[in-house]
């Protein structure tokens, strides 16, 4: 019997294991098999995983929340906060395209073991909870979100602002150094995408519809000949070529051809208003400010970075939010919630150590002497 309802055509359904205490789930954790994983608890069984900024009447005016909050706060805020302002906006209640997640699994675990009561027309899993665990194959964009804080990632890349380029080069180029295999996956995926939606007429851009097999990274002989057909293609690829030929000894040319396929596919989806509401086209982006409050440091807290795209497309007028999906590679479903959560707090894992401020502490305290 499954619990969780991870459950979506054309993504992997992630395995659950079924937890009932305290013990059994450090058990799990006692041989390092998850040391690469972070987490993220749920107190119910959610479809999916999505940014308080992309659903529900947020959609469209968080960043007009954010600014406001900034004209308010700016004035008082230290250099950290001013430096990871959309971090500490999460942490104030601004809601923001980030998703908490924790290097923690017992901070994780208490977050699943909250309290869950269904609204209505709903009906999710009120006794059990959560724990997703993502395996860390992140791209850490923490610099990049730091220049470009009040605008849209995608955006900025699609257009080549600021000579983004070359930053988004430098990750991928990162990402596929530690994770060579799983960079094909996306390639082939942008590729298999950019034929679907945009390959009439634009056939110059394009790998062959099958993309070679990886083969032990022997698929890059053949990138080398698209690569080279892209490289004299306008001015914005000569000096992006010309930036990374001066800077590494050596060009990857399969990450600068993906690096550029990205950008054109994204720039054809705002140019064209193609109604695309979802992509898997590239690795998740992992922002990890340097939290200075209590609360992040307890929490252990990081953020998913969940990118989008928000335009209106021209036929209907249609408001269309294209989002990247944040799926968990394994689910820990939690029973006997109330029992573990006891049990956390007897070893100090709790609301007043979680939150740290002193409403909470407050609140801890009380509980305890009425």
């Amino acid at each position: 019997m499954r619990f969780s309802n991870r459950k979506l055509e054309g993504l992997p359904e992630p395995e659950e294991i079924v937890i009932k205490d305290l013990a059994s789930y450090i058990q799990l954790f006692s041989d390092g098999k998850y040391r690469n994983y972070l987490f993220r608890g749920e107190p119910t069984n959610y479809h999916e995983t999505v940014s308080s900024a992309l659903r529900g009447d947020f959609r469209y005016s968080f960043i007009e929340m954010r600014n406001e909050f900034k004209k308010e706060v700016w004035h008082k805020l230290s250099s950290d906060e001013r430096t990871y302002f959309t971090a500490f906006s999460q942490h104030h209640g601004i809601p923001t395209n980030l998703i908490d997640i924790t290097t923690s699994p017992l901070v994780a675990l208490y977050f699943a073991c909250g309290n869950y009561k269904n609204p209505i027309d709903t009906n999710y899993d009120e006794e059990r909870g959560y724990v997703n665990l993502f395996e860390d194959n992140f791209v850490d964009i923490t610099n990049i979100i730091t220049k470009f804080e009040d605008e849209n990632l995608l955006e900025i890349y699609a257009y080549n602002r600021e000579n983004i380029l070359f930053d988004m080069y430098i990750i991928f180029l990162e990402f596929e150094k530690k994770k060579p295999y799983d960079f094909y996956k996306y390639l082939k995926k942008l590729n298999d995408d950019y034929h679907y939606y945009f390959g009439t007429g634009l056939e110059k851009m394009h790998l062959p519809k099958d993309l070679v097999p990886y083969n032990n990274g022997d698929y890059k002989r053949e990138i080398w000949e698209y690569a080279f057909d892209v490289m004299n293609e306008n001015k914005e690829v000569k000096d992006l070529l010309s930036q990374l030929e001066n800077t590494f000894r050596k060009v990857s040319y399969e990450v600068f051809l993906y690096t550029i396929y990205l950008q054109r596919f994204l720039q054809n989806i705002l140019d064209f208003t193609e109604p695309i509401w979802w992509f898997n086209i590239m690795p998740n982006f992992k922002y990890a400010p340097i939290l200075t409050f209590e609360r992040g440091r307890n929490q252990q807290g990081l953020f998913i970075y969940q990118t989008y795209l928000s335009y209106i497309e021209q036929v209907y007028n249609a408001e269309i939010l294209a989002q990247q999906r944040v799926w968990p590679d394994k689910i820990i479903v939690i029973e006997n919630k109330n029992l573990i959560r006891k049990e956390l707090d007897f070893i100090g894992i709790n609301e007043k150590f979680i939150y740290g401020d002193f409403d909470n502490v407050a609140s801890y305290i009380k509980k305890f002497n009425i």
